[in-house]
């Protein structure tokens, strides 16, 4: 009995030390990285650098301090992508630069990470041992460092002049649901000729539209239009469509605006990849974003219900209606 004890203590106290040797690692595994935490390494921004110079400081100065072009440092800079991560600054200068760029032009994967490494030693970001990883740059969720302090509310220049819903209805719906049908279709496909027998049959002016921008820029303009929308949400004066004033300075309700507006750049810069199932599984991201500020503000027991003199009826339920 006691050699089986000793072996068993024995057993116990070896498994004690694995768990002190791996759960540092773990830990540190699952903990989000940002910007800070040295993603890139010395070697990979010399080549940057170099990169950089044959095909970007044209635009952009051979300082990163702008010409024709951004500039690609300073705080202007960073606050610009603090609410993406990494991925979308890769997407950026990966599929979309040089503008216009032939085929033939594009940079490679590899050359993208490459100078996303130089522009971020550029900003004064510390370097680390391993590159920062070309095969997953797209996906990566490396973020920027949070600042110490939110600035999403700010007073407003021009009072708002519709409801609410009307800005759901008008901006949020009609683009989320272009978003939505990537699941299913391909921009990219040719859009089948109209039927000459069926001239003016079923017309609307949504159709029509998308009859003038076709393809991957219409998911761009989707994205885009979500992104820079989203802020409005955060307008003093914006009522709910039962009369409510809406709650623009909670902080529930500046977090999930502040998500949306991350959610949708992203969808944006996955857009400018062309991957339709790239964007198809973002899809799942923008409905998750919707719905968590549905099921606080709109949804029956969020936070929207209670008594408002404005309102009657039902709308009283909630801070918009269904």
């Amino acid at each position: 009995m006691s050699y089986v004890r000793q072996a068993l203590i024995a057993a116990l106290g070896a498994f004690a030390l694995i768990l002190l040797l791996v759960a540092p690692v773990s830990i540190d595994a699952q903990a989000p990285r940002t910007v800070q935490d040295g993603v890139f390494s010395d070697a990979q921004a010399t080549r940057g650098q170099s990169l950089y110079a044959q095909r970007c400081a044209g635009c952009h100065g051979p300082a990163l301090a702008g010409a024709n072009a951004p500039a690609l440092t300073g705080a202007a800079f960073t606050s610009k992508w603090r609410l993406e991560p990494l991925s979308a600054l890769f997407i950026k200068i990966r599929y979309t630069m040089p503008p216009n760029a032939a085929a033939a032009a594009q940079l490679t994967a590899e050359q993208g990470a490459d100078l996303v490494a130089h522009v971020l030693k550029s900003n004064g970001f510390p370097a680390g041992k391993a590159d920062f990883p070309a095969a997953d740059a797209t996906t990566s969720r490396i973020n920027w460092p949070a600042l110490a302090s939110s600035a999403a509310a700010t007073a407003a220049r021009f009072p708002p002049t519709g409801t609410l819903n009307q800005l759901m209805r008008g901006v949020f719906f009609p683009n989320s649901n272009l978003l939505f049908t990537v699941q299913t279709r391909d921009p990219a496909a040719p859009v089948p000729p109209p039927d000459p027998a069926a001239k003016g049959a079923g017309f609307s002016v949504f159709e029509w539209g998308q009859g003038i921008y076709t393809g991957w820029p219409v998911i761009e303009n989707a994205a885009a239009a979500l992104a820079d929308a989203s802020p409005w949400m955060l307008t003093p004066g914006l009522r709910c469509e039962n009369g409510r004033l809406a709650p623009v300075t909670e902080p529930d309700w500046i977090r999930f605006t502040e998500e949306m507006v991350s959610v949708a750049k992203r969808g944006y810069r996955l857009s400018q990849t062309k991957n339709q199932e790239a964007v198809a599984e973002w899809t799942g991201d923008l409905s998750d974003a919707c719905a968590a500020c549905h099921g606080v503000y709109r949804d029956v027991g969020g936070r929207g219900r209670g008594a408002n003199p404005l309102a009657t009826g039902t709308n009283n339920a909630r801070c918009t209606h269904r």
